[in-house]
């Protein structure tokens, strides 16, 4: 107690208490902020109106791009990459004017070696300076890429299913109509002599009428309508006695190297088919490839494999065959039109091939995916279901290949 000059008594203590209670109650405050902060899931920045961090939070060290010691104190030109600089500085600028939250600022960079979206929003925070919030948004982003190849790919579906539909009744016409011409045809030809001028005609026709029946077994794989017939193969013994007409198709100028995994497996198919199918897809790469090149053909057993492009598959194992080309490559818009009928870059081709090919993989109850750029080659890849080791096992033609060929495992 103390003694004012009217004879009054004052609470010497009170400024001391008052200050005391200010400090308490901004010290529960700045507790709360921290504990605000702490259960945010984002990374947060103070910059000054230059550029520079002046300070920041991050929910865990490994969210940085870069240790706290190289950017502190330093300006976003200094180390950001510049274009993502110029933009992040832009926005900076417009806030600090505007005083309004600015756009959303999407950027890529590379975090604990994986590229990392992220998304930035700047705040005004003082007369020169803005506080950055940055969220990362990779798995929003995948989610939202696999949502859009899912959609891709179901429209991709159900547009085949219609297709297959029509062209398998189409074949089954087609086939009765060029059943009887050719028949005719026939008859025709065992009646006249060899030496009747109609004869070339008629024979002219005939061949016709094969090559529309040829037309009508490819609209039928593509339906998923064909007889199948299917056996035990061996992957790699089927592969290899086939390697030699592989070359030949290939011709001089392409190599193909053969690399067979480590006991791949047997797979139930239809061995004639599986060779067309093969086959067809050397031809697609050899014709990639005008001047030359390479091609990568190999075999896997897979236990499981992810889903690709988002589609889902059963449960089980499979056996993966590759095919890999150096060639000219294919945009997006060709790559996602690649297997559709009658739809070919080459001329004079009917653009059935690559269509059976996809129709026999998946009426024998596997995937067929395609990887291609422009200018950077192109793979299929194909995963059919892996069947355990039984006594009817189809070898393949032969058992000496003269395609380079790895050791097994290699």
């Amino acid at each position: 107690m103390t003694t004012d000059t009217d004879g009054g008594e004052t609470e010497a203590g009170e400024p001391r208490i008052a200050l005391a209670d200010t400090i308490d109650a901004l010290r529960k405050n700045e507790e709360r902020m921290r504990a605000l902060l702490s259960a945010l899931p984002d990374l947060i920045f103070r910059i000054g109106g230059d550029g520079t961090f002046l300070d920041f939070h991050a929910p865990s060290p490994g969210m940085l791009a870069l240790p706290s010691g190289q950017f502190m104190g330093k300006r976003i030109s200094d180390v950001m990459p510049p274009e993502i600089a110029r933009e992040s500085l832009r926005l900076i600028e417009t806030t600090l004017r505007g005083g309004e939250i600015s756009p959303v600022q999407e950027y890529r960079l590379p975090v604990a070696g994986r590229l990392l979206d992220f998304e930035a929003r700047y705040a005004r925070s003082g007369p020169d300076e803005v506080i950055a919030i940055v969220r990362d948004i990779t798995e929003k982003k995948r989610t939202e890429e696999t949502i859009r190849k899912n959609e891709v790919h179901l429209r991709q579906v159900r547009k085949f299913e219609v297709i297959g539909r029509l062209a398998g009744g189409m074949s089954h016409h087609l086939n009765n109509l060029m059943t009887v011409v050719t028949g005719y045809c026939e008859l025709l030809l065992a009646r006249i002599p060899a030496v009747d001028p109609l004869r070339p005609d008629i024979e002219k026709v005939r061949r016709a009428g094969e090559r529309a029946a040829d037309l009508t077994r490819q609209l039928l794989a593509f339906s998923r309508r064909q007889v199948l017939q299917p056996r035990t193969v061996d992957v790699n013994r089927f592969l290899s006695g086939l390697s030699p007409a592989l070359q030949d198709l290939a011709g001089p100028s392409v190599r193909i190297l053969f690399l067979p995994g480590k006991d791949a497996g047997e797979i139930q198919v239809d061995p004639d088919h599986l060779r067309r199918a093969v086959t067809q897809l050397v031809e697609n790469a050899r014709d990639a490839m005008p001047g030359g090149g390479k091609m990568r053909l190999t075999t896997e057993a897979l236990e499981r494999f992810e889903p690709i492009e988002g589609i889902e598959h059963p449960p089980g194992r499979f056996v993966l065959l590759a095919l890999e080309d150096s060639g000219s490559g294919m945009d997006a818009e060709t790559r996602d039109r690649i297997f559709e009928p009658f739809h070919s870059l080459k001329t004079g081709s009917e653009g059935l091939g690559l269509p059976s090919v996809y129709g026999f993989v998946k009426q024998s109850g596997g995937y067929i995916f395609v990887d291609s750029r422009p200018g950077k080659g192109t793979t299929f890849r194909i995963f059919f279901p892996r069947i355990e080791r039984t006594a009817d096992t189809v070898p393949g033609a032969g058992s000496e290949s003269p395609i380079d060929q790895a050791p097994v495992g290699g």
